[in-house]
């Protein structure tokens, strides 16, 4: 499992305890966040007199509960409006604060990061904080996936959450803990796997978890009852990869400016390319200064990310597709 399902994992084996979810990925203003947060409330418990103490606590938000026609579930939708509005930060943070006091309720934040987006993120963390900081009882989790952002918001001396949190990094899954747990699920669909394809399968996903499943899904996918799943079988499962998510490549690619592009290709020719080097700089023809700010802007649109002194894809599909072009 990735953080994300490691935390709600945790929280859950907690039976008293209550987890209020808030997923902030993609979010690109103070309104969005706003109801972000109230939905997570509403996700949190469906129990009407709940509901009702959320919309009252946050009235200025001008909150209204409303049945989601997908589900059936009970969600609260806040005016956009009156989300907007410079106070609403404060609205929904004290409605947050009292909500979560009211029982035993963990907060948890995922792709915290992406708060940075916003306008006045600065401003926000800094209300945030000065709610939070209060709030004794009751336990919060900032997620994210995009680490140097993560770590501006929580080491850097300007940011308001400056050193008020406790850091804790996810690594990698012990591989051979790992291998034995996929070997043992192919087993139970009567699939059997061979070490040597195990070792494949999770040095080309950097063995990060979801990368791991989602082509061991594909493995299965392109493979019979009683196979025996050996290295050759790692192609065609890339390839069904490829047919699912080819649309989204070609659409990155065609925002990639020249410099980009060839950057990133020069990238992904060499799993520990240094961009930097005087062969990197050679292959790509170009002045270390553009490849500065060319390797910037990749980050940026989290293409790819910086670790052990390389740069590893955010996606090792777009990688290897990548090399088949």
């Amino acid at each position: 499992m990735g953080k994300t399902s490691l935390v709600k994992h945790a929280i859950g084996s907690m039976r008293k305890m209550k987890l209020i979810y808030i997923d902030l990925y993609g979010i690109r203003t103070l309104s969005e966040f706003c109801a972000r947060v109230m939905r997570g409330v509403a996700k949190a418990t469906e129990e009407m007199s709940f509901l009702k103490k959320a919309v009252q606590f946050a009235f200025r938000l001008r909150p209204v509960i409303a049945i989601d026609p997908r589900d059936g579930s009970t969600t609260i939708a806040v005016d956009a409006k009156a989300a907007a509005e410079p106070d609403s930060l404060g609205a929904v943070m004290d409605a947050l604060e009292k909500l979560a006091g009211d029982k035993e309720s963990c907060v948890v934040f995922d792709e915290f990061q992406d708060i940075l987006r916003l306008e006045n993120s600065g401003t926000i963390l800094a209300e945030m904080r000065s709610t939070i900081q209060f709030q004794a009882d009751t336990p919060y989790f900032f997620m994210g996936s995009v680490r140097n952002d993560m770590m501006s918001i929580f080491d850097d001396m300007d940011s308001p959450f400056y050193k008020s949190a406790l850091t804790f990094s996810v690594g990698e899954i012990d591989r051979a803990a790992f291998s034995k747990f996929i070997m043992q699920r192919f087993a139970k669909g009567n699939r059997r796997i061979a070490a040597p394809t195990i070792a494949r399968i999770l040095e080309f996903a950097d063995g990060v978890s979801g990368d791991v499943q989602e082509l061991c899904e594909a493995l299965w996918e392109t493979t019979e009852d009683g196979d025996e799943i050996v290295l050759d079988g790692i192609r065609p499962a890339l390839d069904l990869i490829f047919s699912r998510e080819r649309g989204g490549y070609e659409v990155l690619c065609e925002r990639l400016t020249a410099g980009q592009s060839t950057v990133l290709r020069a990238l992904a020719d060499e799993a520990k390319a240094k961009p930097y080097s005087i062969e990197f700089v050679s292959k790509v023809s170009m002045p270390t200064s553009s490849i500065r700010r060319i390797i910037s802007k990749l980050v940026d649109h989290r293409i790819i990310y910086p670790l052990g002194g390389y740069y590893r894809f955010s996606n090792p599909f777009f990688r290897e597709w990548l090399l088949t072009q």
